[in-house]
């Protein structure tokens, strides 16, 4: 007789669930944050708590968080957080974080209020432009403005007939609206908020529109840099490590912050920020100098166009600088100087091409920045494209429906540009070219570990190839203000905050469906609570009263530049020059030949992303600081060896944590005194 044993099936693994706790604390700090970015920024104008890619604010609300949760665990353990419940709340958090800073709140209104601001007669704004600006692009009357400043008004519309049909609460308002903006309104005065509801409306359509298509890349791209690339992601390692092992039981604290070298690292910039700060005040207590302006010892016709050169020390980017491979780390401070003998060797033969407004980057250096983008997405795209045919299942899927979702992204972006007045094909072509930067700068932040980057605008590639007489004057008012919101300071936006996200859920094992359905509504929130923090501060103190450092930039400069540079286009088109375009051919052709080298040679020295980011403003404040952190690395391996290195890494992890925790502590002491311009970190 034959039994028949019953098959035992192997059951699917069940994806953990994403803690709801976790869910609300990483939405409360989001909120938190988000209301204190524009006080922190533009009242106590001090150190920027979101302007970077690994934030201040979040990563010291971590860090308390962490420490809470330790006492926590201390008293009551069932009730501790665990490290998947931290990190998730970690990730929720950047997601948000980037937003109410350079990523959007802190542009966009400004943008559309100092437009009308700082119109003035002599520099022709209202007559040059005003008659091409869209209605629903601002909180103000155009066609009434127009008139006051004697500039043309436009031909009415079917969007401004639209209008006629609102209540009278969202149709656009007069010059009080941005009067008020910067001059403040008296105590009981209701805010002028309705003015904005249809620009809020116009522009969250095309800021959902572009958050969208960066999370389709991210999702593209997750596979690639995960799993074959393999990419080290150093901005994710301070949070990883900090929670190691606090799962054990009697465990309060990781392995990491139980170690001495930690706390050794973090003293260093706690005792010499805390004494810089008591200097500021008290002017007789001795400061010690960290910024070392360096341009003064060059002098020299040769050294005219050598741009901004200091040494700043900054402990966490050393901290940083140690973590990453030795070869990029040196890479980045040496093509540094490799842009900086470039324009020394250009002013001798008397060669410059025009400078791109707005960049302290020389314009021959940035459009080799633009060349090497292209050079790396492109070989980013010929590898990509060998591992297609490798995915299946769930994954293939995603693929095709986040490549679907990218693609329809980018349509809906160009109409929404075409609609307001822009060229359909131009628009398209500026988008995709956003794109490739955008792509090529995630990458130097999850391989190189750039706390903050910077590139430059679609239309300065344009111009430098073609010029500006193909575009017409309404196509370049109407890029102008996209430009300057989206496009302009690529610092905080969020795709490196997807990956960085997408690492910290692989290695803590987090659900990745449930934590990108809670940072999406993490964007909303931060949107929300950052929009209406800005307008509250500004309509109630007034912007003109908060006119120094961030807030100067945001609320004066940064809006006068939209219209200034346009007229100037308007008024004196560029003309492309031979030399413009030879820069960006050899940015590329030298990128590709650096990837080559670099599989012939193990030991080839040179990092394409060096080269790239080399001239770049991160790099004019950061060098001297990457360069410590390399040296001492290279110290360190040199005469003691891998032991060596290892057992000094939580000292450098420390410098990071000591200066980041040292920032948090004087901006709350810097707001409860009532002081501004305290600042010790520049970017």
């Amino acid at each position: 007789m034959i039994v028949r044993l019953p098959i035992k099936t192997a059951k699917a693994v069940k994806e953990p669930s994403l803690s709801l706790r976790a869910v609300l604390i990483g939405l409360f700090g989001t909120a938190l944050l988000s209301w204190l970015v524009p006080i922190f920024d533009l009242l106590v104008q001090g150190t920027w708590i979101a302007s970077c890619h690994l934030p201040i604010g979040v990563f010291n609300f971590f860090v308390l968080l962490l420490f809470v949760n330790a006492f926590v665990k201390a008293i009551i353990p069932k009730i501790s957080l665990t490290r998947r419940e931290l990190l998730a709340a970690y990730c929720i958090m950047l997601a948000g974080s980037g937003l109410p800073s350079f990523g959007f709140t802190e542009y966009l209104f400004p943008t559309l209020a100092g437009t009308l601001y700082y119109a003035r007669p002599e520099n022709r704004w209202a007559e040059r432009t005003f008659q091409y600006i869209p209605q629903w692009f601002v909180p103000w009357d155009v066609a009434e403005a127009a008139r006051s400043l004697g500039g043309t008004v436009a031909e009415r519309t079917w969007w401004s007939k639209l209008y006629e049909h609102l209540p009278r609460a969202l149709q656009p308002g007069g010059r009080e609206v941005v009067r008020m903006f910067y001059e403040g309104t008296q105590e009981g005065t209701p805010l002028p908020v309705s003015f904005w509801i249809i620009p809020i409306i116009s522009w969250g359509i095309l800021a959902f529109i572009f958050f969208a298509s960066l999370f389709c890349l991210s999702i593209i791209l997750r596979r690639q840099w995960l799993e074959y690339d393999r990419l080290t992601f150093p901005l994710t390692h301070p949070p990883l490590e900090m929670t190691e092992g606090i799962d054990e039981p009697r465990t309060f604290l990781s392995f990491l912050l139980r170690q001495r070298l930690i706390w050794l690292g973090a003293v260093i910039p706690f005792v010499i920020h805390t004494i810089n700060g008591l200097n500021f005040y008290f002017p007789s207590v001795p400061q010690i100098r960290l910024t070392f302006p360096l341009n003064p010892y060059l002098t020299g016709f040769i050294f005219s166009q050598i741009g901004p050169f200091i040494a700043i020390v900054h402990f966490s980017v050393i901290g940083v600088s140690f973590l990453l491979p030795s070869d990029l780390a040196f890479s980045l401070w040496f093509f540094f100087f490799v842009f900086m003998a470039q324009s020394i060797m250009l002013t001798c033969f008397g060669m410059q091409p025009p400078n791109f407004p707005g960049y302290a980057t020389p314009a021959h250096a940035g459009l080799q920045m633009l060349g090497a983008f292209f050079a790396i997405v492109a070989h980013m795209l010929w590898s990509f494209s060998k591992i297609t045919a490798r995915i299946e299942g769930n994954e293939a899927s995603a693929l095709r429906k986040a490549t679907i979702g990218f693609f329809c992204c980018l349509i809906a972006a160009t109409v929404w540009c075409t609609l307001a007045g822009a060229s359909f094909f131009v628009s398209l072509l500026s988008w995709v070219v956003l794109f490739f930067i955008a792509i090529a700068l995630t990458r130097f932040v999850s391989e190189g570990g750039l706390l903050f980057i910077q590139a430059f605008r679609p239309s300065d590639l344009f111009i430098a190839l073609v010029g500006t007489r193909p575009f017409s004057e309404r196509h370049m008012t109407v890029m102008a203000f996209v430009e300057k919101v989206f496009m302009f300071d690529l610092r905080t936006f969020l795709m490196p905050f997807f990956m960085d996200s997408y690492r910290i859920a692989k290695v803590a094992n987090i659900p990745i469906n449930g934590l990108v359905k809670a940072m999406w509504l993490s964007i909303v929130i931060s949107l929300v609570s950052s929009s209406w923090s800005f307008l509250r501060l500004v309509y109630r103190r007034g912007a003109n009263t908060m006119m120094q450092n961030a807030g100067a930039w945001f609320l004066q400069h940064s809006p006068r530049q939209v219209l200034d540079f346009t007229v100037a286009y308007f008024d004196q088109p560029r003309q492309p020059t031979p030399l413009s375009r030879g820069c960006f051919i050899i940015g590329f052709i030298v990128t590709l030949l650096l990837y080559r080298l670099r599989q012939l040679l193990i030991w080839f020295p040179l990092h394409p992303i060096g080269y790239a980011m080399g001239p770049s403003w991160p790099m004019i404040q950061l060098w001297f600081s990457t360069m410590l952190g390399w040296l001492l690395k290279a110290l360190l391996l040199h005469y003691g060896g891998l032991s060596a290195f290892r057992r000094w890494r939580p000292f450098f992890l420390g410098l990071l944590i000591g200066e980041y925790l040292t920032a948090g502590i004087w901006l709350v002491i810097d707001y409860s005194c009532g002081k501004t311009g305290h600042r010790f970190f520049l970017f």
